[in-house]
């Protein structure tokens, strides 16, 4: 099955390794001398305390720039809306699924339109003189944390 549009797995890895950051602010680590726990024993924390000054009257914690880049990683405003994925099913016959994204803004319409344009693209590069749609539904899938808008339907490449 071929994947356009999708991130690699490691997205998934990354996402794990900074929530149990943020998570594990409060964890206890050797290297701050200057802190020492109930047992006069020297701690330090996972996430330091220490401000990013931008300007003499702003200042970001370092709490507020792993925050900013976790937002922008969930959010990620620069990738496709639509992951579009494909597989064989026959000689002629290709089944296109598509998944939205879980924060989008706009774009709920567009499944029809990019379910028909890479109809098109596969009968344009097959050499088929069009195609047929054989099935086509749209839906939400329930996934968590949030619901996803999901489409899939097969096509079946005309002579």
């Amino acid at each position: 099955m071929s994947r356009i549009g999708q991130r690699t797995s490691t997205k998934g890895l990354a996402a794990g390794c900074l929530a149990a950051a943020m998570s594990a602010g409060c964890a206890v680590f050797n290297g701050n001398p200057g802190a020492t726990d109930a047992s006069g024993n020297p701690v330090g924390t996972l996430i330091p305390n220490k401000t990013l000054n931008l300007t003499p009257a702003v200042a970001l914690s370092m709490e507020n720039i792993l925050l900013g880049a976790a937002l922008l990683w969930a959010v990620d405003p620069l990738a496709p809306n639509w992951q579009l994925a494909q597989a064989p099913e026959g000689a002629d016959r290709v089944r296109i699924s598509l998944r939205k994204k879980r924060f989008a803004s706009g774009g709920d319409g567009e499944a029809a339109q990019l379910f028909a344009r890479r109809a098109e693209q596969l009968a344009r590069a097959g050499g088929y003189a069009g195609y047929t749609v054989m099935e086509y539904t749209e839906g939400i899938e329930s996934t968590l944390p949030l619901a996803q808008r999901v489409s899939q339907g097969v096509i079946r490449l005309d002579r």
